[in-house]
């Protein structure tokens, strides 16, 4: 079997993507020589040509690692404020039921179907500070990516074509997941499971495609994404019936029994949570809400922004045309997966990761059975360990800047000012109601936690009614006559400057007087009602 390279790059060869199968050493041919332990000189011989034989893509995901690292300070954001303030109540009190942090959805059933992952990020801060649990973050992103690479290489990508697809795979997968919350803990187990059901399209042997199931039923407790993973479940035993049934008809479509057992299996991991059937509740409020759109801007079509909607609608055609001209040679599984998930990164601008790591995965395959294999290029041994020295290098250096900063640099961009502001004010009347910008909610209620149940909302917005979002989503309207003002309730305001001409209507509208401006926040007070 021939060992691959990068054409015109000059990385070395590397191994073929199907491994040799072994004997376990309790079962040696009877004469066969037992293996020769390794030298210590000849492991760090082998671990030099593994960096050098995978130099570029060592690089890529370090690029991605620094950058990440770098703008930690503004990816932590409301979203991990969430998952701190939420792990800690889980921590102390237990798996949620009801929520008692919010005016607007106080006492409202809680199904957090997030809970692990807050609790995980929780008891890392509690371990390292926010030191540890951001880095701890970017390296599980990381490994994400750099897992795409090497399953694509095992799905019998070729490694020029992998590198191709790097540019625009990495744009729209760092695109969103920079961002430093609960999801990030879905990227590995999104890839894993592509990984298998795509290796099993293709070889339908493998018991280990079963690995899926345990994976689903973890994915179910750390982020509500494992819809995506049970629908890639569910089409891939979609997919094993309708073969099926056009090869044996109904008899062999009704004996296809892993088929049927990811058709019935997948969803049914779904529900393997503390909150059983009720999680339906959940993704009903947030899947299928339509004022999600309207309050939360990952939730927008990718067409509201021109900077990602361009690039992805080349990639969207460019994929298209290596699919119809692949045709019967690409999986079904591997073409209808990529369809689907394209036209959900066109819905809605925070499923463009999803679509970025698909394309990484699946599509450098589709274009290797387009294109013959190009003859390897001359091996650059002594320039490809440098890339992947200096690659491994970077990120350790970068690792440790990172937990050499100050706490204060992690939240560089809120301001100190404010937290002393609103809890002076709470000091002097303790039974205040603070409607704060949902930038600013639970990051007050991690800092001070008897605020909760003072802040208006948060980013919880599946707790609120559809005419408590409608609400949110009119702040900025003039009062409408016989209808109740949604600022009478709260006394202090705590606004993000950002919305400059938002906050000048809602200032004007409440007549509040204005304690605190900054570049980061508007705090003003008003009587109450």
């Amino acid at each position: 079997m021939s060992r691959r390279q990068v054409a015109d790059v000059g990385l070395v060869p590397v191994e073929s993507p199907v491994a040799a199968p072994s004997l376990s050493p309790h079962l040696e041919a009877p004469g066969a020589a037992r293996p020769v332990a390794r030298t210590p000189a000849a492991r760090l011989a082998a671990g030099i040509d593994w960096l050098e034989a995978r130099a570029l893509f060592i690089a890529a995901v370090a690029a991605a690692v620094v950058l990440s690292l770098a703008g930690i300070p503004a990816h932590l954001s409301q979203d991990g404020w969430l998952a701190l303030v939420a792990g800690r109540l889980i921590a102390h009190h237990g798996i949620p039921q009801h929520d008692y942090l919010t005016v607007m959805a106080h006492g409202v059933r809680w199904i957090d179907q997030q809970w692990l992952a807050q609790l995980i990020m929780y008891g890392l801060q509690q371990l390292g500070g926010l030191a540890l649990m951001t880095v701890f973050y970017v390296l599980l992103t990381g490994f994400a990516f750099g897992l795409a690479i090497f399953a694509a290489r095992r799905l019998g990508a070729q490694d020029r074509h992998i590198v191709a697809m790097l540019p625009l795979g990495t744009f729209f997968y760092l695109a969103t997941a920079v961002t430093i919350r609960t999801q990030g803990f879905a990227y590995p187990l999104f890839v894993s499971t592509l990984w298998l059901l795509a290796a099993d399209a293709r070889r339908p042997s493998r018991r280990r495609v079963y690995l899926v199931f345990p994976m689903l039923v973890l994915w179910a407790n750390l982020h509500g994404s494992v819809t995506l993973g049970a629908g890639m479940g569910l089409l891939y035993g979609s997919v094993l019936l309708l073969s099926a049934q056009r090869a044996r008809g109904w008899r062999g479509m009704l004996g296809c029994r892993r088929g049927w057992a990811f058709v019935l299996g997948s969803p049914l991991c779904l529900f393997v949570t503390p909150y059983g059937a009720s999680v339906v509740s959940y993704y009903r409020a947030t899947l299928f809400n339509p004022s999600f759109g309207k309050l939360v801007s990952e939730w927008q079509p990718v067409t509201s922004y021109t900077l990602l909607a361009v690039p992805l609608l080349l990639l969207i055609v460019g994929t298209i045309w290596a699919l119809g001209r692949s045709g019967r040679r690409t999986p079904a599984f591997d073409q209808i997966l990529l369809a689907v998930l394209a036209l959900g990164a066109i819905d809605a601008v925070r499923n463009i990761t999803w679509f970025g790591l698909a394309v990484v995965v699946l599509l450098p395959a589709t274009i290797g059975r387009l294109r013959p294999a190009k003859p390897a290029a001359e091996r650059r041994r002594r320039l490809n360990v440098t890339i992947a020295g200096l690659s491994v290098a970077l990120i350790v250096v970068g690792i440790a800047a990172v937990a050499a900063r100050p706490a204060g640099w992690f939240e560089r961009t809120y301001p100190a000012s404010a937290l002393a502001t609103v809890e002076r004010t709470v000091a002097q009347q303790p039974h205040t109601k603070i409607f704060a910008d949902v930038r600013f909610a639970d990051w007050l209620v991690w800092h001070d936690p008897s605020l909760g149940g003072h802040i208006a909302y948060d980013t919880s917005f599946e707790l609120l009614s559809q005419a408590q979002m409608t609400t949110l989503n009119t702040l900025s309207q003039a009062v409408i006559p016989g209808h109740p003002d949604p600022f009478a309730p709260y006394s202090l305001l705590v606004l993000a400057p950002a919305n400059k001409s938002v906050n000048r209507i809602v200032l004007a509208r409440t007549h509040a007087h204005l304690v605190l401006r900054t570049k980061k926040v508007v705090i003003a007070t008003k009587a109450a009602a």
